[in-house]
C-alpha cells in the first residue's frame, strides 16, 4: 500500500508541477532517473545494505511501483533544478533530505529495512550522490542547460 501511495503522489505531483510542456522537454530525465535508481539501489541490495518489502527478483529486489515512481520524480526534480550554479548544491542537499524523510517513513511502516551497518547518514550520502549523478547526466545529455 505504501508503494502505491508513493507512486500516486509522485505521478500527481509531476502532472501538476511539471505539466505537459515540461514533460515534453524533460522526459529523458525520467529515464535517466530510472537508470540511476536501478544501478545504485540494486547494487546496494546485492551488497546487503538494505531490502525492500515486495521487491521483485526480476527488478533486482526493487518494488515495481517504487521503481516507476523514479520516472515521475526524475522529471519533477529536473523541472526545478536551479540555473544558477551556486544554488545547485543547496538544492541537491534539500532534495536528499526530503527523500531521507520518505525513506524514514518507509522504514517506520516496515516497507524498507536496513540489513547491515547501513544508516540514515549513509542514505543521505547516497541520495546526494544519486542526485548529483542524475543532474550531471542530464547536463551531459543536453536536457539540462549548464549553470551560469
Amino acid at each position: 500500500m505504501a508503494w502505491l501511495v508513493l507512486f500516486l503522489v509522485s505521478f500527481f505531483m509531476s502532472a501538476l508541477l511539471v505539466g505537459k510542456k515540461g514533460w515534453v522537454l524533460l522526459w529523458p530525465m525520467g529515464l535517466v532517473a530510472l537508470v540511476v535508481v536501478y544501478v545504485l539501489d540494486v547494487t546496494l541490495i546485492r551488497l546487503g545494505a538494505f531490502t525492500y518489502k515486495f521487491g521483485l527478483p526480476i527488478l533486482g529486489g526493487l518494488p515495481p511501483l517504487y521503481f516507476l515512481s523514479g520516472l515521475f520524480n526524475g522529471v519533477t526534480v529536473a523541472r526545478f533544478y536551479p540555473a544558477r550554479r551556486w544554488l545547485r548544491l543547496p538544492y541537491i542537499i534539500l532534495l536528499s533530505a526530503a527523500y531521507l524523510l520518505v525513506e524514514w517513513l518507509m522504514i517506520f511502516t516496515g516497507y524498507f529495512t536496513y540489513t547491515s551497518k547501513w544508516s540514515l547518514w549513509h542514505s543521505l550520502g547516497l541520495n546526494v550522490t544519486g542526485f548529483t549523478l542524475l543532474f550531471w547526466l542530464g547536463e551531459w545529455l543536453g536536457v539540462i542547460k549548464p549553470g551560469r
